[in-house]
């Protein structure tokens, strides 16, 4: 500075209008942020400048607030949906019977009858004649649905895996709707038994429905009922023959037979049928095709959504009545 005003005629510092006031004196004290600088720089106040300062954000960088920091943060996301988890079809673990066949409905021949005794019989005496009883039960196919309707714009923006959550959506359904309809043909086609109590289990209720079921058919014999149920049994205390034994024996197990919890079987409660317990291959199942998918990218094309169809034909039924037992509360 001191080089420039030395070639100059007079020094810029000493400049001066007739009556005014020096020049670097015309720039105003600060109105904006750059005026307050550009007044710095000429005449090295500062308090213009110090005033803007005061005015400013003063916080530090954070990302709890979003314009000190939080814009500059992304949301996370976990690239999958996190399903709940669905009871598992019961029908391959309780051994029941699969009935093969073509068409709508498949006749399935059954022992309506008893296996008589042999009859002790003279030389030369006419021997017995005795034929069994035969009865029917008809499979007919009945068809279950579900529908699924997806956005264009989610299935291309998405990142969460969906199409792999609703494979597991659909598959939990499916196991859903396999063992409502178990539970349905056990306390249509089965035995019932009368417990203790409408509102409570009762002691005498398990060795009841056990030894209701004849001998023939316990080799493989099975319960149902709800988690809930099996706890209110096994929360019994009394004898040793009480259904927590001493010492304790597998968990698994109620009065020596495998226990099976469903969500489907009723609570106890009065008039519901809350404890199933038999041999099912004595009960058939029956399907069609098997699972059948459907994805329809047409219908549904003028608002830009795919439709995907889920279809299956079911049937399950008691053969012989005997073979299922179940309990019913007053």
């Amino acid at each position: 500075l001191a080089a420039r005003e030395a070639t100059m005629d007079q020094p810029a510092t000493r400049a001066q209008k007739p009556g005014g006031a020096p020049a670097y004196n015309k720039t105003g004290l600060g109105d904006s942020e750059a005026r307050a600088v550009s007044h710095y720089m000429r005449t090295g106040d500062a308090s213009a400048l110090i005033a803007e300062q005061r005015a400013s954000n003063a916080t530090d960088l954070n990302i709890g607030t979003s314009a000190d920091g939080g814009y500059a943060v992304p949301t996370g996301l976990y690239n999958g949906i996190v399903a709940k988890r669905n009871e598992l079809a019961l029908y391959t673990k309780l051994g029941v019977m699969p009935v093969p066949g073509k068409g709508t409905t498949v006749n399935v021949p059954t022992d309506a009858g008893t296996a008589n005794v042999f009859v002790s019989t003279n030389e030369a005496a006419s021997f017995d004649l005795d034929g069994p009883v035969l009865g029917q039960q008809a499979m007919a196919l009945v068809k279950y649905t579900k529908k699924l309707q997806i956005s264009v714009e989610l299935l291309e923006d998405e990142d969460a895996k969906i199409m792999d959550f609703l494979n597991n959506y659909v598959g939990r359904a499916l196991a859903n709707t396999e063992n409502t309809l178990l539970v349905a043909a056990a306390v249509a086609g089965g035995t019932t038994n009368a417990l203790g109590s409408a509102s409570a289990a009762s002691a005498g209720d398990i060795p009841k429905i056990a030894y209701a079921l004849k001998g023939e058919y316990a080799d493989n014999a099975q319960w149902i009922m709800k988690r809930a149920t099996e706890g209110a049994y096994r929360a019994l205390t009394g004898n040793v023959f009480q259904f927590v034994p001493t010492p304790t024996g597998p968990m698994n197990t109620l009065f020596g037979y495998p226990v099976n919890n469903s969500e489907f079987v009723a609570a106890i409660g009065t008039g519901n049928k809350s404890s199933i317990f038999g041999n099912f291959a004595f009960m058939g199942r029956r399907e069609g095709a098997g699972l059948t998918m459907l994805r329809d990218p047409y219908s549904s094309a003028a608002s830009g959504q795919i439709n995907i169809f889920f279809y299956t034909r079911l049937v399950y039924k008691v053969m012989v009545a005997e073979a299922i037992q179940y309990g019913t509360h007053p």
